[in-house]
């Protein structure tokens, strides 16, 4: 079934050297955390590729949802590692799906910012596709 999603490109039709697959799963575990995790916000994940001050890209997600504590931000891209919200049956996952994530963005030169968005979460891969 499909779902609905904000889609944000700010560089349409940018060429980027990137692996397909491995931004597949990165897109893949974004968006289904973002659909677990705000599936009673009002408000659709927007999924972006967008040219940041620094000149970076940034492709990530932005979800609607209770958003996670600032003191677990850091923890949240470590493998098994799921915070006290997130830690009930109902929501799923192990803990894996933001550390695959983040060996994404590594593996492209790059890193995985997470941060509040008030409400909600984002969640990018930021890297110089060009480096």
């Amino acid at each position: 079934a499909g779902v609905d999603l904000d889609l944000q490109l700010d560089e349409p039709g940018a060429v980027v050297s990137a692996d397909p697959m491995r931004l597949r799963l990165l897109l893949r575990n974004l968006i289904d955390n973002a659909l677990r995790h705000s599936a009673e916000a009002t408000a659709r994940p927007e999924v972006f590729l967008r040219r940041e001050g620094d000149g970076r890209l940034a492709l990530g997600v932005r979800d609607h949802g209770p958003g996670v504590p600032e003191d677990q931000l850091a923890q949240l891209a470590q493998a098994f590692y799921r915070p006290d919200s997130a830690r009930s049956r109902a929501t799923g996952g192990v803990g894996l799906g933001l550390y695959l994530c983040r060996l994404v963005a590594q593996a492209h030169g790059g890193e995985l910012r997470i941060r509040r968005a008030e409400p909600g979460l984002e969640v990018a891969m930021r890297w110089s596709p060009g480096a």
